[in-house]
């Protein structure tokens, strides 16, 4: 389960949404993933009282090769809207991202939630070497 707090899945945000994020960190870090050989895949999930973004770093040519991915969650209240909190969330990534990509050998994995102040926002990150895409390929064929 992807969900911080085991709660029901609801809905994919947007593949336009989707996309346009993962344009915007391709564009960012364009000449880090070319020295890496990696690209970015991003995923953004919404569950009850919770909206998730995955932003993953993979290998392209190897589905099998590990990956580095950042799960930034936050409290979705009912009826709250979800585009307000997705910004500061694709902010998070980008710090995180910004901090892995100029410390050489970076190895601060953590694979349990954490929570942090951020942009006065409380948020939830873990960071793990998650091939998400794998990951829910698998789901999906578990729940045919």
């Amino acid at each position: 389960m992807l969900s911080r707090k085991d709660s029901p899945f609801l809905i994919d945000l947007p593949i336009e949404w989707v996309d346009k994020v993962t344009e915007l960190l391709q564009d960012s870090y364009r000449q880090q993933l070319v020295d890496e050989g990696r690209v970015f895949e991003v995923y953004g999930k919404i569950y009850k009282g919770e909206v998730l973004v995955i932003a993953s770093l993979v290998n392209p040519t190897e589905e099998f090769a590990i990956a580095t991915t950042y799960f930034v969650s936050m409290d979705l209240e009912d009826g709250q809207d979800h585009t307000k909190l997705l910004d500061s969330l694709v902010d998070s990534i980008g710090a995180f991202f910004d901090v892995f990509f100029a410390t050489k050998d970076w190895m601060d994995y953590q694979d349990q939630w954490q929570s942090e102040k951020f942009k006065d926002l409380d948020i939830f990150y873990k960071i793990n070497r998650e091939n998400i895409g794998l990951t829910i390929k698998a789901d999906q064929l578990l729940n045919q």
